[in-house]
């Protein structure tokens, strides 16, 4: 494969998700495994996300969670989305609620969607009403700075 985030990283994306719809994800798994030692043993959350999916069909979602809960982007905002949607896929929707919660500025409508599923209409829109705080612009004093930079 070419460098990362390169022409054909779309088709490592394409390829684990034909071997997924096929019922071959330990197939899928090995073409990850195939890309990670090219690149010097290092997995961006881009191919990660799609193990955890292969791992998810493989019926090792458990394992699947503690890896990505030690990925270094395992606490991001992104991570907290796709983790949410493999438990909620399992049926495990209280999980996945769980995992968007400290993550809701940047997951609204998918953590209001799940907690529609388990019956929470009223905390789903709640929280899709909620107004997203405005950035706070310094007002200019009139004075003028004589440090660097100018």
């Amino acid at each position: 494969m070419d460098s990362p985030g390169g022409a054909e990283d779309w088709l490592v994306d394409t390829l684990c998700t034909l071997y997924a719809d096929h019922g071959r994800a330990r197939d899928g798994l090995a073409c990850l495994d195939t890309v990670k030692a090219r690149r010097g043993g290092e997995e961006e959350w881009d191919f990660f996300r799609m193990r955890l999916r292969l791992m998810a069909d493989c019926g090792l979602l458990d394992e699947a969670l503690e890896q990505a809960r030690a990925h270094p982007e395992g606490d991001t905002s992104y991570a907290a989305h796709t983790l949410s949607d493999l438990l909620a896929e399992a049926g495990r929707t209280e999980e996945a609620v769980a995992v968007l919660e400290p993550h809701a500025p940047a997951n609204r409508a998918s953590l209001a969607g799940h907690l529609i599923d388990l019956g929470r209409v009223e905390d789903a829109v709640a929280l899709l009403q909620q107004r997203t705080p405005e950035p706070v612009v310094p007002v200019p004093t009139g004075a003028f700075s004589t440090e660097p930079p100018f």
